[in-house]
């Protein structure tokens, strides 16, 4: 799962079981350069919501912030460093997670698969420390490196465990801006139907519950790991028609005057003389 010619396409599920702190984690000490995340705002309140699909079946909507899990924090630690230019360690009660935004890959101290006991739990950006670097701290040909839209996708799934995030609405339509590369992605329950369905149309959730029949769980999470790596995006309306004025014709010129030709002047003498006689 590394990445680099190892099988990919093993399923890694995340632990459900984040209610304990976890086995053997130690935070790392601070270095000189490093910068502390400022503080989340306080949780807000997210008690689960109903809504109902065509057929005014109710279902549950829970949801999540990502913000405050790993999969926030990798996100935000890879903008930062994309910004600067440079390599980020995210430290803390975790294995040190490198990322490298020039490559698109990050590495995990111990591999990807030890972050799982991680993933789904809250809260842990609180203490977290960000150092940003130009040294890279690891080899590009490291055996943990990992690509970092798999890293994203494994922390969103193990962070939303079937919850939508925050402000998503059920009633915007989605498309698929690409195939998911699912020869190394993780196949969640419904996957293969969902991206079918969003390449081929722009589809809301709610109508993608009930136009396949799924889970409201399995479509949330797809959706939340679809956007981590950024594969989706709302379908935007037309824009408005023009309401200019079309041009008005040009007036055509006037025709020019027509002199009388030397011969129509005879012509008018003769008759004139006949008038006469």
């Amino acid at each position: 799962m590394d990445g680099h010619g190892a099988d990919r396409t093993r399923r890694w599920t995340p632990n459900r079981d984040t209610t304990g702190p976890p086995p053997g984690g130690r935070p790392l000490p601070p270095r000189p350069t490093e910068t502390t995340l400022a503080r989340p705002p306080a949780p807000r309140p997210s008690p689960p919501a109903t809504a109902s699909t065509h057929d005014e079946t109710p279902f549950e909507v829970p949801r999540y912030d990502p913000a405050r899990f790993l999969q926030g924090l990798v996100a935000t630690g890879w903008r930062q460093a994309e910004e600067r230019g440079q390599s980020v360690h995210l430290q803390g009660p975790w294995p040190t997670i490198a990322v490298y935004p020039s490559s698109f890959a990050a590495v995990v101290d111990g591999g990807q698969d030890s972050l799982r006991a991680y993933a789904g739990q809250q809260d842990l950006p609180r203490h977290a420390g960000l150092v940003f670097t130009r040294a890279p701290l690891y080899h590009v040909n490291h055996p943990d490196m990992v690509p970092l839209d798999i890293l994203l996708w494994k922390l969103a799934l193990g962070a939303s465990r079937g919850r939508l995030p925050l402000d998503t609405s059920l009633d915007t339509p989605w498309t698929l801006g690409e195939w998911p590369n699912f020869t190394r992605l993780i196949v969640t329950p419904g996957a293969m139907s969902i991206a079918a369905l969003w390449t081929r149309q722009a589809c809301t959730l709610r109508q993608t519950i009930h136009l396949l029949n799924l889970p409201p769980a399995d479509v949330f999470a797809f959706y939340a790991a679809a956007a981590a790596i950024d594969l989706i995006h709302p379908e935007l309306p037309p824009p408005p028609a023009p309401t200019t004025r079309p041009a008005a014709s040009p007036t055509p010129p006037p025709l020019p005057a027509i002199n009388p030709t030397p011969r129509r002047g005879l012509l008018r003498k003769v008759f004139d003389k006949l008038r006469t006689t």
